[in-house]
């Protein structure tokens, strides 16, 4: 069994997110994590355990000076990882949904990663002889999300053929005995061009929406262990000083990449912002930038956190940021986004050349888990203080946009 200490000094005043969790806590010798044949997120790959949730969870660990092993992490039939969560003490689980069915069930760190879940099918004359819903004979796994989602989305629970793996429920879809298998788009994806035999003649029949993974603890788990992880995986997602992306989106965009957004804005919407922000800046720079650096409305938008401004001097030192007021102070010149794109510089440099335009480039989002194709529009100001100023707000790109 693994035991494993955090070591540090509770103090009664914080000065950051990690040192309010920097107290004496042991791992219980007993603490156990669950987990699931589910690629991208967690798999077996030359013998060692791999994935998104593995890489996040260990490296949360890792940060808060403990040490997970991979003999630590159980790899078992996703039914029977679930049920051994809800009745074993200190027990994790991943990748899970959070459902308000699950809700009262398990204590939650997270979110990790969404994910969409839809209704993949084999039989090609589905696409033109589509029955209702409540028509389909559909399988999904024991214990897995697919079962509630499936009966939401109007197929009758006796049409549900529950099995136990993938591979069952791929087998099912070959020789007609389902219509669907309803699971999450990436695994799905990835199990299909591993087991099947003809992969290309599966497909995706309809989009049952997004759901969020987390990593569930059974309630009698110890609490600080529980608070140390989530303290350390909100601190991935905001540690973007040293290099310009966050530790989590380095791992986000190692096994998934960006995606597109459900929820965006349009471009008069950022072109508008910006132009708010300008007026202000050249009546009042001192009033606006202090502001924005409180996070006050309209630069945070109160409706739409994603809707926000920042600001860059023209040696690409961030001045202000709405929607994380840390960075103020920050030189960006020469960091990256997660594709190696140095948007930031891109901005400054062709704000001083032609004033105004629009970057594409890839960045987490406040209200969205993952990593996002976004597009920010840029106007260059001189402020009443007589400093220049390049003024941004971005929208986060729709599918049909990317």
């Amino acid at each position: 069994m693994m035991k494993l200490f955090l070591t540090g000094i509770l103090i009664a005043i914080c000065i950051s997110p990690i040192s309010c969790f920097s107290m004496a806590a042991t791992m219980p010798e007993d603490m156990v994590f669950l987990t699931e044949e589910y690629p991208p997120f967690n798999y077996i790959e030359d013998e060692i355990l791999s994935g998104l949730s593995v890489e996040i969870l260990k490296t949360a660990f890792d940060r808060a000076g403990m040490t997970i092993q991979n003999e630590d992490i159980s790899l078992m039939a996703w039914s029977d990882a679930y049920r051994l969560a809800l009745t074993r003490n200190n027990t994790g689980v991943f990748s899970i949904a959070r459902t308000p069915e699950r809700e009262e069930l398990f204590t939650w760190v997270g979110p990790l990663m969404q994910c969409p879940l839809v209704l993949f099918a084999e039989n090609e004359s589905l696409k033109t002889t589509r029955p209702d819903n409540k028509d389909l004979r559909a399988v999904a796994i024991r214990d897995d999300i697919g079962i509630y989602i499936g009966k939401e989305a109007g197929i009758p629970e006796e049409n549900i053929f529950q099995v136990t793996t993938p591979a069952e429920a791929v087998q099912h879809l070959i020789d007609g005995i389902s219509d669907v298998w309803i699971y999450g788009q990436y695994p799905g994806e990835s199990i299909i061009q591993t087991i099947a035999e003809a992969p290309d003649s599966f497909f995706i029949l309809e989009d049952l929406g997004r759901f969020t993974y987390y990593i569930a603890f059974n309630p009698n788990s110890n609490p600080e262990v529980i608070e140390v992880l989530q303290a350390e995986l909100d601190a991935m997602k905001k540690d973007r000083k040293d290099e310009g992306i966050t530790t989590y989106e380095k791992i986000v965009g190692k096994y998934i990449g960006p995606i597109c957004v459900e929820r965006s804005q349009t471009p008069q919407q950022i072109t508008d912002l910006v132009n708010l922000t300008v007026e202000g800046i050249s009546r009042d720079a001192t009033g606006t930038i202090a502001d924005i650096q409180n996070s006050r409305h309209p630069y945070k938008d109160r409706n739409d956190p994603s809707l926000y401004v920042f600001i860059f001097d023209t040696g690409v030192t961030m001045i202000a940021n709405a929607a994380q007021p840390d960075l103020a102070g920050t030189n960006f010149s020469g960091k990256s986004d997660i594709s190696g794109k140095k948007f930031r510089d891109e901005i400054v440099r062709n704000a001083l050349k032609q004033g105004s335009g629009y970057v594409r480039y890839t960045y987490s989002n406040p209200i969205e888990t993952g990593i996002f194709n976004k597009e920010a529009y840029y106007t260059l100001v001189t402020g009443s203080d007589k400093k220049q100023y390049i003024v941004c707000a971005g929208r986060y790109l729709p599918c049909s946009d990317v």
